[in-house]
């Protein structure tokens, strides 16, 4: 691999001779901060690679890091995976895939090796070892936002990693909820719906004081897309919908005339929320 880095580096660097010129023209531009990064992944990634960076080859050290990087994951070098990863993400910080790719790594895999470590007898030190790596995933990941802050497939990924991995309903919800604010695509009646049961759980198993949020969210989101469907035609999307709704009005005591759903009216027959 080492002898590999070094051949693939010296082609980089004698293709990336006649850039030299312009290279000298762009360095004088750049901020200090820049200059102080490339001094840092120098130390990181040794002389060869360093040469091609120079050489104005960053997306190609970036995928071979990648590359790298996946080797090492499935030889379970957990570390020098992290220390990749945390390369290719600053040389091609606007690249979705790679923060995405990169956290779920470190907060699934690399947290799951952690918990089971057959090295490690003791359980508190697994634990402790498996939540690091989860958040280290998930600090990634914030980074990745602050890089790209209108992705909204970011925040959702964001949101599912605080839900499933770290405990954080409502830190889950708080990111679904940008994510629909951001989302243009296809995907936008999907995270509709997962903001509202994340802020919903997030309401009923952590914060209670969000519960009247919860309310006003589904109540929004059924004037705006599932009040126009006829009844007799519901989906059971709009069904379920319909249920939390109810089930919240009653809990909060929303007055009578205020209500989506007045007592006075027959109840809806919906199924049960999840």
């Amino acid at each position: 691999m080492r002898r590999n880095a070094a051949l693939m580096a010296l082609v980089l660097v004698l293709a990336g001779a006649m850039k030299a010129p312009f290279e000298a023209s762009l360095a004088a531009d750049r901020p200090a901060s820049q200059i102080a990064l490339s001094v840092k992944m120098r130390e990181q990634i040794g002389q060869g690679l360093s040469l091609a960076l120079l050489g104005g080859f960053r997306a190609l050290v970036a995928d071979f890091l990648w590359i790298a990087a996946h080797v090492a994951w499935e030889d379970h070098r957990w570390f020098t995976m992290q220390q990749d990863f945390e390369i290719v993400t600053l040389l091609q910080p606007r690249a979705i895939y790679f923060w995405d790719m990169a956290s779920w790594h470190l907060a699934w895999n690399a947290s799951h090796a952690a918990a089971f470590d057959p090295a490690e007898p003791r359980l508190a030190a697994r634990v402790r070892n498996q939540r690091l790596w989860i958040r280290a995933g998930c600090e990634l990941l914030e980074r990745g936002i602050q890089n790209n802050p209108d992705s909204a497939y970011l925040h959702e990924r964001l949101g599912w990693m605080l839900h499933d991995k770290a405990g954080d309903i409502c830190g889950a919800a708080d990111a679904a909820l940008k994510a629909v604010k951001l989302c243009t695509d296809w995907r936008m009646d999907y995270l509709r719906r997962l903001a509202g049961y994340w802020l919903e759980q997030c309401a009923r198993e952590k914060n209670p004081a969000r519960l009247r949020e919860a309310y006003d969210y589904w109540r929004d989101l059924w004037l705006k897309e599932h009040a126009k469907h006829p009844r007799e035609q519901w989906s059971t999307i709009d069904k379920n919908i319909a249920n939390r709704i109810q089930r919240l009005e009653h809990e909060l005591a929303v007055p009578d005339a205020e209500r989506i759903f007045p007592k006075t009216r027959p109840s809806a027959s919906v199924v049960p929320a999840r």
